[in-house]
């Protein structure tokens, strides 16, 4: 028969490192699907390829079991029948830093091509959602077809393929495939073919009989796991061939090449079918009209690309995060909140602090370590597969995640101790004498910083200071505001000999930073400002004030720019003094039943609802001085202790519990001088099963989208996103995604809330246009292991997050939209603190002691990160344009270095760049995400 279809067959799984097992039961499950895998590529040539999963990281971990089989692996991997890549691991996307996806990346593709593999099809079937900037990302590496999943509607791209366009307007083919997506060929014939049945009826049901050689923990601990079936099904169904093949075939309809179809054969830990091979000469020889051959991602790129008219598909702008939530598992980004709480302190802590100063003292000289921050990210990486991330697991799988990110965390908090060290010795301290304490305050944002931060420092005993001030080298005073004094004895290591004990008196305090210069640091010397008599039992010097404390009247903070009051019920009002606006009821507390599970949430059908301001506050005052003060609000919320379930185990069924309980709120709101944000610090306890808990605060913003800072974009969505002609929409879509901060603006007037714990935030559509941010779902440990089936875990209660949890966040109101407001500069002054480090005198170093290391010029471009170059004696500075319009700027680097060359994401030279005395002028285009890298300057 002429011009006969052609069905390309990519068989596949998709490889959870940890879901519905923990790591060493899916290791085990692992092992041997790559040894069969390896033996059927080995022994069935027709067997063409394999595609596993678009990730690298399942190959490492079936080496550190069978290492001896790197060869074997080797061998598949570069004759394209084994095709792994370009992740690393299978991140979710929207609890991760936009940086985070780009190391992904770099660390899949440089495995990928130590096995020899090579892919240009960007295989997305994960994560929860897509992100706007996928095209401008993959088109940077050279790909040139995206496979995605979850979602996009079929509303927005009615036929299978479609241009998907990135804000800064790259474009590539993308495909979300047809029916089953994935798993079409496994559910449509791979287990009737096999089995006999067909998935999609009530026929696939177990048969204990049928079942094959089975082991299960039958002891009372054990016993909630799953069986195993260990043997491998022998059946084959001849007659299920022929309709089974044509019906996958056609489940790939909205092709808008009907000629070449890609069918995907696999699903979720599927193992390769050692009879797939047979099916296919089967097929073929049933089938006349379609030729069944299995081929890889690229092969079937090539052929759409041949056979598509381009100028006829539909463009698709922005993220694909279409609902219903069901669709891209939308509220799951309120799960496990512990462990997205403690990842965002990590990213912070690597991307903003260490590596920047690292590589910025790595073009002085020093040596980049790479060891340290290669384990680091190796931990954190770990940390992102989006069932880790999420904690959509067994408690075991979660623990194991949050062990990651404090082996991760903790590596940073050493790197940057080191750093401060290598940096003091660089600079020139001769303006302080060799007994003096110093503080070296290092700024890692690439502007100027000035603000008021919290101190530690300890002065000898012998020398009997009561209160300390601080100077810098010119003999300009910082202002401070004392905490509290105390002895200590600390011990001081020593690489040559026992730890000696330091006995000083420890201060803290509050000390007005002066101006620290972008990206640099500067170094103050301690002074005494008053001494005292040790063995005195009686008066102590009395603190004196300047009447001019930030609380001088009941309930009250006041500065320059803001005034903020505690109501009795536990609400604040925040008067914008600038702009003229007064904001009432911010601060109140939501809290809403939760009967739905990890992915999506549901109200139970009879439900309670329960707001903090019916309940009453306890105020007090902290710390009141001329630097800062704080009110602290105390809530005991009284609400249902559980959700019961009686006679349904359903998502949205069951009832709020009579039976009651407290969670206990504190909430810290701190006003510094000279802030133009609110900080606020939320500490719950959480006693409570089965709820979600929100923090509402009113805008008075009369507007119908949300801006919130996603990966190297603002993503502006829709108050209430319609999803059909008639109007509705999914309430559980309301819930949409944020990074650093969320903004409401009428154009006028703005309000933006800045975060470093938030992952997820709704514009409400009521009168006051209301911003609720999540502070965490607590659910139920229900695994969906298939839709008939449940792995349910009630003994295990990590969902529920019966935990103290800390939440920090900034309240900021300013004129224009998130871009006039200068929004993302404010949000870094939460996400890239200052770190102060006390440090004795030094001589000999040549920078100045208060110097600038790295500076971008222009509020509208923000830093991602500086990193030494994966592959290269350089360093590699990566910022975006989160604007829609072009914005012209400049990098400057302080330290010497030799050429500056543009580069794409993986790091590869595109153009040389003109460098004027270390600055570099810069104009981003909209939405752009721009590589420098700097050649490091031939040391003598």
């Amino acid at each position: 028969m002429k011009n006969k279809n052609t069905a390309l067959v990519l068989p596949h799984t998709h490889w959870d490192r940890e879901w519905r097992y923990p790591i060493w039961q899916n290791r085990w499950l692992l092992v041997r699907f790559m040894d069969e895998l390896l033996e059927i590529l080995e022994t069935d040539k027709e067997y063409g390829c394999f595609l596993m999963d678009a990730q690298v990281v399942p190959l490492m971990d079936y080496l550190e079991i069978r290492p001896e089989n790197r060869e074997r692996i080797r061998k598949q991997t570069a004759a394209g029948r084994l095709i792994v890549g370009p992740w690393y691991t299978l991140p979710d996307l929207y609890p991760l830093d936009g940086e985070c996806l780009i190391r992904n990346l770099l660390k899949g593709l440089r495995l990928s091509s130590e096995f020899g593999c090579s892919t240009k099809v960007a295989y997305h079937a994960f994560g929860w959602g897509q992100t706007a900037q996928f095209p401008q990302l993959y088109s940077q590496l050279g790909f040139d077809l995206i496979i995605a999943a979850k979602k996009v509607s079929e509303e927005r791209a009615p036929r299978s393929e479609f241009l998907w366009q990135s804000p800064d307007g790259s474009e590539m083919l993308t495909t979300r495939l047809g029916q089953h997506f994935r798993a079409n060929g496994f559910f449509t014939a791979h287990i009737p073919i096999l089995y006999g049945v067909s998935y999609l009826t009530d026929e696939y049901r177990f048969d204990w009989a049928k079942a094959g050689r089975l082991v299960h923990w039958a002891d009372a601990g054990m016993g909630v796991q799953d069986y195993f079936r260990q043997d491998r099904e022998q059946g084959y169904h001849a007659e299920q061939v022929e309709p089974t093949m044509r019906e996958t075939w056609d489940n790939m309809g909205d092709s808008t090449c009907p000629n070449v179809r890609l069918l995907m054969y696999g699903s979720d830990f599927t193992t390769p079918n050692h009879r797939l091979t047979r099916i296919l000469r089967d097929a073929n020889a049933a089938i006349d009209d379609i030729e069944f051959k299995m081929a890889g991602p690229d092969e079937y790129a090539g052929l759409l690309h041949a056979n598509l008219d381009k100028g006829s598909l539909r463009r698709v702008m922005g993220e694909l995060r279409d609902g219903p939530s069901a669709g891209c598992t939308g509220n799951a980004l309120a799960t496990r909140m512990p462990l997205k709480l403690l990842n965002k302190k990590v990213e912070n802590r690597l991307i903003r602090q260490a590596e920047p100063f690292a590589a910025m003292l790595y073009l002085l000289g020093e040596a980049y370590p790479s060891g340290f921050l290669r384990r680091a990210w190796e931990y954190l990486l770990k940390a992102h597969p989006h069932d880790s991330i999420n904690g959509v697991t067994q408690d075991k799988s979660a623990n194991d995640t949050l062990y990651r990110l404090t082996q991760a965390q903790e590596i940073g908090e050493v790197l940057c101790l080191q750093c401060a060290d290598a940096l003091a010795t660089r600079l020139d301290l001769s303006a302080f004498a060799a007994n003096e304490q110093l503080v070296l305050l290092v700024n890692p944002q690439p502007r100027p910083f000035r603000g008021v931060v919290k101190l530690v420092v300890d002065t000898p005993q012998d020398e009997c200071v009561d209160q300390i001030g601080f100077e810098d080298a010119a003999g300009m005073r910082l202002d401070v505001q004392r905490i509290s004094r105390e002895e200590r004895k600390t011990p001081v290591n020593d690489f040559d000999s026992r730890p000696w004990a330091f006995n000083s008196d420890r201060h803290t305090v509050l000390m007005d930073t002066g101006e620290i210069p972008s990206g640099g640091c500067k170094v103050v010397k301690v002074t005494s400002a008053s001494h005292f008599k040790r063995d005195a039992d009686w008066w102590p010097r009395q603190a004196d004030s300047s009447g001019k404390e930030i609380s001088r009247e009941p309930r009250t903070l006041e500065n320059e720019f803001l005034k903020a009051v505690a109501e009795p019920n536990g609400t604040l009002t925040l008067v914008d003094k600038i702009n003229g606006r007064k904001m009432s009821g911010l601060l109140e507390f939501e809290d809403t039943g939760d009967t739905g599970d990890y992915w999506v949430h549901y109200k139970p059908a009879e439900n309670r609802q329960i707001y903090s301001a019916g309940q009453p506050a306890e105020i007090w005052l902290e710390g009141n001085g001329d630097l800062s003060a704080t009110l602290a609000i105390r809530l005991e919320l009284r609400m249902p202790v559980t959700a019961e379930f009686p006679g349904s185990e359903l998502q949205g069924c069951g009832r709020r519990s009579d039976a009651e309980t407290t969670v206990s709120i504190i909430s810290r709101v701190t006003l510094t001088r000279g802030a133009k944000s609110l900080r606020v610090k939320t500490t719950v306890e959480n006693r409570a099963e089965n709820h979600r808990l929100r923090v509402l605060i009113p805008t008075g913003i009369q507007t119908d989208v949300l801006d919130s800072s996603g990966h190297f974009n603002v993503d502006r969505r829709a108050a209430r996103p319609e999803h059909s002609a008639d109007g509705h929409s999914w309430p559980e879509m309301q819930t949409v995604p944020m990074q650093r901060f969320a903004d409401v603006s009428d154009g006028t007037n703005g309000l933006a809330v800045l975060s470093n714990s938030f992952t997820e935030v709704q514009l409400m559509t009521d009168t006051h246009r209301t911003l609720a941010l999540t502070l965490f779902r607590s659910v139920r440990n229900r695994i969906c292991t298939e839709e008939r089936c449940t792995g349910n875990f009630p003994e295990q209660k990590g969902g529920q997050v019966l935990q103290t949890m800390e939440f920090e966040y900034a309240i900021y109101p300013h004129a224009g939209g998130w871009l006039e407001g200068g929004v993302y500069a404010e949000a870094d002054r939460l996400n890239a603190e200052p770190m102060c480090f006390q440090i004795s005198a030094s001589s000999g170093g040549e920078l100045p002691s208060a110097t600038s290391l790295f500076e971008l010029s222009s509020d509208e471009l923000v830093l991602s990160g500086i990193k030494k170059a994966e592959d290269r004696d350089s360093a590699v500075v990566r910022l975006f344009n989160p604007s829609a319009g072009t914005v012209a700027g400049a990098l400057k680097i302080g330290p010497a270095f030799g050429s500056a060359y543009e580069v794409n994401i993986n790091e590869e030279r595109i153009a040389e760049l003109k460098v004027e005395q270390g600055e570099i002028k810069l104009s981003v285009s909209g939405g752009r995400i721009l590589t420098i890298e700097l050649t490091r300057k031939q040391m003598n």
